[in-house]
This record gives structure tokens, sequence and C-alpha cells, in this order.
């Protein structure tokens, strides 16, 4: 997020990469047309991208839900413009898709289960596991930013962050018996 606000494009080009496939999939399951889904994709980046370079957007550990959330808005409000415009039958169901958003008990599920990786993370021997751990899945940083500020190739990170999670789902399962 730091990168877009600081307006490199290479970043904003990241994000649209990094979540394309989900927003289509989010906007594809309510308007059920692929034309459609790209251009409200489209709209969904541009929204997104605003409010992160106004700022908007102020935590980075809930950058996916805020682009779920706008993704569904704007499939959303399509919908209702198009019910308005057309008879409710050639919309269909639009509105009977279940709400893609968690419910109160899955949002305390995720936070507690954010906190235990937070926690197995931090208890991990190796400083670099936990460095490139947290930076690359919680803090979403681009990988060649990684390899960069740690002096790693790309080949060479794939086997860190592989060791990493190894060790990360030994430790995990010696403390809480399943993954």
């Amino acid at each position: 997020m730091r990168r877009i606000i600081a307006g490199d494009a290479a970043a904003e080009e990241d994000l649209v990469r990094r979540y394309k496939d989900g927003i289509a999939i989010i906007i594809g399951r309510i308007v059920h047309n692929q034309s459609v889904t790209e251009d409200l994709s489209q709209d969904t980046f541009r929204i997104t991208l605003e409010k992160i370079r106004d700022g908007d957007v102020r935590e980075p550990e809930r950058l996916s839900g805020f682009i779920s959330s706008v993704a569904r808005n704007v499939a959303i409000e399509y919908v209702r413009r198009m019910r308005r415009l057309m008879n409710q039958e050639e919309i269909g169901n639009a509105e009977q898709i279940r709400d893609p958003q968690p419910d109160q008990l899955e949002q305390l599920w995720r936070k507690e289960r954010a906190a235990i990786v937070r926690q197995v993370i931090g208890e991990l021997k190796v400083e670099r596991d936990r460095e490139v751990l947290l930076r690359y899945y919680i803090a979403e940083e681009d990988k060649e930013r990684i390899c960069a500020d740690l002096g790693l190739t790309s080949l060479q990170f794939n086997s860190v962050i592989s060791r990493a999670l190894k060790r990360f789902k030994e430790l995990y399962l010696k403390r809480f018996g399943k993954f």
C-alpha cells in the first residue's frame, strides 16, 4: 500500500495481478456475465486504488477483505441498476446469492486463527524464517522486494520460504496437534 500511495505503477500492477482472479469469482457469482464481470473488475480496482491513494484504507492487513467488499458492492449496485432498467424476471436470482462476507462467528474465528499464526511465527527459532513469513504472508510484501532486501535470488527465496513453512507447520502441529 505504501508503494501505491507513493505512485508506484508496478505496485498497482502487483495488486491487480494478486487479486484479479478472486475479484472475478466474487463478481461473476453475482452478475453471471463474463464481459460485465471484466468491466466491474476494472471498476473495483479503480475504486480500490483511489481509496488507497486517498489514505482511506488504514489497515493493510485488511486489504483483502476491503477489496472483496468493494467487488461485492460494485456487483450488487450493477444488479440493482439493471433491475431498475429491466423486468425483475430477466435479472433472475442475483440477490439470492449468499453474502460472501463472513458472519460474526467467522470473523471471530479468523481473528483467532490470525493471532495463533502470528504467535507461532513469533516462536520460530530462525529470524529469517520469521521475517520471510511475516513479510510475505502477513504484510503481503512483494517477493522481489523481500529478495532484494535479503540478498536472495528468486530460487533461494523459494527454498527459504519452503523451509520456513515446513518449520512453521511442525511447530504449529507440536503446539496445537492439528493443522
